[in-house]
């Protein structure tokens, strides 16, 4: 039985279970694919750039399970519909969606044009519909339970200067997790999300620090309070147990991994109770 269906057949309960992994070709996309391979799981990754997509179906293959990739936009509802109906003739479909596919950049919102907000929103809300929705679509007609586990950013709900667009976008996919979980409930799909804070990605060093990595660490230590920036390998471990049967009882959640980032840095006293 695969992990989704309830009797875990292997120690994570997720040996057996075919994953599909949007964004799967880089950061917390292919660690994620890794790490469900890693347990045991059949893995699917989907994306816009068949070269990186290649790379992780190989490094997938390496350990041992089966591996396959759908080359497609997001926001295009037709191709992702082509590679859902395709993932279901080779593969039987999958029984757990990761949605991690999605992008952003740093811009004031004063100087953000509409094209940008709107560029932004469509493929962080509007590609994680249709790809949730395409999926429910094929579970509930096989009539499996299925998991879906949606990527955001703690950003959310603590917003960043020069973020608005994206806050808002990924502030729609945690309501959207809601929705979608109280309406497919009864046909056994949970729908959850998790929110990393800051995490050391090649993607956040090219898009938002100008290809300095150096800076990730200075930023991490002023505004996480654990002092650090989390890896992709830690976001792929929750995001594997969220969709393991361990959290078959939890739906409509989103969960914070940001070493407390969104606590705030707090009021700092000194040692003789006064305000720092």
């Amino acid at each position: 039985m695969t992990a989704v269906g309830g009797a875990p057949s292997g120690a994570s309960g997720l040996e057996g279970a075919r994953v599909l992994v949007t964004g799967g070709g880089t950061g917390i996309g292919r660690a994620t694919a890794l790490r469900f391979a890693s347990l045991g799981a059949h893995v699917a990754v989907l994306g816009r750039t068949r070269e990186t997509l290649e790379e992780s179906v190989e490094a997938i293959r390496r350990i041992g399970v089966e591996a396959t990739l759908c080359v497609a936009d997001i926001r295009d509802q037709d191709a992702v519909a082509r590679a859902f109906a395709g993932l279901n003739e080779t593969w039987g479909g999958a029984e757990i969606l990761i949605n991690n596919a999605g992008g952003q950049f740093p811009k004031l919102a004063i100087d953000l044009s509409i094209n940008a907000w709107r560029s932004v929103v469509d493929l962080n809300l509007t590609g994680t519909f249709i790809c949730s929705q395409a999926f429910a679509a094929s579970a509930i007609a096989r009539q499996i339970p299925a998991r879906i586990v949606n990527i955001v950013t703690a950003a959310a709900i603590r917003p960043s200067k020069g973020l608005a667009h994206t806050v808002s976008a990924r502030a729609g996919v945690i309501a959207l997790t809601r929705a979608l979980a109280l309406e497919w409930a009864e046909h056994r799909i949970t729908v959850n999300a998790v929110a990393p804070g800051m995490i050391d990605t090649s993607g956040l060093v090219e898009a938002e620090l100008d290809g300095d990595a150096s800076i990730i660490g200075r930023i991490a230590a002023a505004s996480v309070p654990l002092g650090r920036a989390g890896t992709p390998e830690e976001v792929a471990a929750m995001i594997a147990f969220m969709a393991s049967p361990s959290c078959a009882y939890m739906t409509g959640e989103t969960i914070l991994l940001d070493g407390g980032y969104a606590l705030g840095p707090g009021i700092h006293i000194d040692r003789d109770g006064k305000y720092a």
